[in-house]
């Protein structure tokens, strides 16, 4: 391995100490990423802008911070990318819209904000599904985004961009939203960690919306521990969105694993029609819970008529009504499928009532579920990461069209707004995870718990970056 593929290989943690420490100089790491995005990223397509200029400059004052002694951020100088949901300052923000195709906002998103406050580089603004609708981030006005794995399937979405970047190797992590799965459906199929933090913890201010009542930000990285330190510089109250709690953000340091905890694995409608390969994955992930000491406990949920129809139909009111106007006014600017979404009517009161009804009983068992256990394990995804253009995927002896499958295990979390953690699972071709969830507010127990299943799963390590990319984008 040589000097640069060893600096390619540290995680965020790794860096980050590195760094501190004067033992990787942030502007050679920095020069080594953008690179690689020249390298690989034209055969991916993870990024929408990269910002090569203004990367280095931060490059060299991280440099000359360290060089002076002045005090460092817990990202000083390690480069990181950002979901082109969020606004940038004096950098182009699209969307993953044609309507915002020149868009360049006057300030930064509260996360972004963040970020350059604890020192991280930002190379650029990673590619999204169109305005954050859809879960393959095949977009039609700036072109597919591919998985690393199989440049022929989709690395999922929304945030399928952010996911590429990570696994591909192009930054060290992402921040991305989640509104249906939309962090951790992109980590899951590409084969990377994603955190979906409580509902309110991180801020969405200068995020463009899909549905408020269900939109998340949150982390996605090579390892669990990455995941802390990136949550632990998001998290936090934020006057400008007054949807974030007052609760003070998780530290960065992962407790050890306490003794004698009790895991529910979700069965009935959790895992009728997993893929075979997907439900090894997750047999392989609660058999090193127990050896980890965990007691697991088999839970059934009540039949959940359609939760992802539910959830879709809040989305369809929120979204729906966001875009219409533009809709009405430009309509040949939407690619065909958020264009069909918008062709909907407005679901009425009465059709929301009913499916707000059955999202509820839903998340009432959940939250009983947690009463007596401390975390949940379930898959992330019934199915396997679908070729580039599938409208459809086979989950068990049905045909589902693509995105209520990619959601069908996430969603529901979503609108529970519970903490929720996808870290991949092994044994098959293609990447598969499973997902930890906890209680509200306790994203602790879910990275401790996380951390040590890794740990278990992977004792060498994911091997991120995939080192075969390279030179694929040549």
């Amino acid at each position: 391995m040589s000097d640069g593929e060893a600096l390619l290989a540290l995680d965020l943690v790794a860096a980050a100490r590195a760094v501190a420490a004067g033992d990787v100089d942030p502007v050679e790491l920095t020069e080594l990423y953008l690179q690689r995005i020249g390298r690989i990223d034209p055969g991916i397509g993870a990024y929408v802008t990269v910002t090569s200029e203004l990367a280095l400059d931060q490059a060299h004052q991280a440099r000359a911070d360290v060089a002076a002694g002045r005090p460092l951020g817990p990202l000083h100088g390690v480069p990181v990318g950002v979901k082109d949901l969020f606004d940038t300052a004096g950098i182009r923000t699209t969307y993953g819209s044609a309507l915002y195709r020149t868009h360049v906002p006057q300030r930064d998103a509260t996360v972004v904000t963040r970020l350059r406050a604890a020192g991280a580089v930002v190379l650029g603004k990673h590619a999204t599904h169109e305005l954050a609708w859809g879960g393959t981030t095949t977009n039609p006005h700036f072109g597919p985004t591919r998985n690393p794995r199989d440049p022929a399937r989709i690395p999922g979405g929304s945030s399928g961009g952010s996911a590429a970047a990570v696994v591909s190797g192009t930054a060290l992590a992402a921040v991305g939203t989640d509104t249906c799965g939309s962090v951790r459906i992109p980590a899951a199929l590409s084969g990377c960690v994603g955190l979906k933090p409580t509902y309110g913890r991180v801020s969405l201010a200068g995020a463009m919306p899909l549905a408020r009542s269900l939109d998340h930000a949150g982390p996605i990285t090579r390892t669990v521990a990455d995941a802390a330190l990136l949550l632990s510089v998001l998290a936090g109250s934020d006057p400008l969105d007054l949807r974030t709690l007052d609760d003070p953000a998780p530290g960065p340091d992962l407790p050890a694993l306490p003794p004698g905890l009790r895991v529910g694995r979700l069965r009935g409608w959790f895992e009728a029609g997993l893929d075979a390969a997907v439900l090894a994955g997750l047999d392989a992930a609660a058999a090193a819970l127990s050896g980890l000491g965990c007691t697991l406990v088999d839970l059934v949920p009540p039949e959940p008529g359609d939760v992802v129809a539910a959830a879709f139909l809040r989305v369809q009111a929120e979204a729906g009504a966001l875009h219409a106007a533009a809709f009405a006014e430009h309509p040949q600017s939407f690619g065909p499928d958020v264009a069909e979404n918008l062709a909907r009517p407005l679901p009425t009161p009465r059709e929301l009532a009913r499916s707000e009804a059955l999202l509820a009983n839903q998340v009432g068992w959940l939250l009983e579920a947690l009463d007596g256990c401390d975390l949940l394990l379930t898959a992330t995804l019934p199915v396997l990461a679908p070729p580039i253009g599938s409208r459809s995927v086979a989950a068990g002896d049905r045909e589902l069209h693509v995105e209520w499958a990619l959601t069908r295990l996430t969603s529901i979390f979503d609108v529970a707004g519970l903490p929720a953690l996808t870290l991949p699972t092994p044994g098959g071709s293609l990447p598969t995870g499973a997902q930890l969830v906890g209680r509200r507010l306790d994203e602790v127990a879910v990275l401790c718990v996380g951390h040590a299943l890794e740990a278990a799963l992977w004792p060498g390590g994911l091997g991120l970056p995939v080192a075969a990319l390279e030179g694929a984008g040549q």
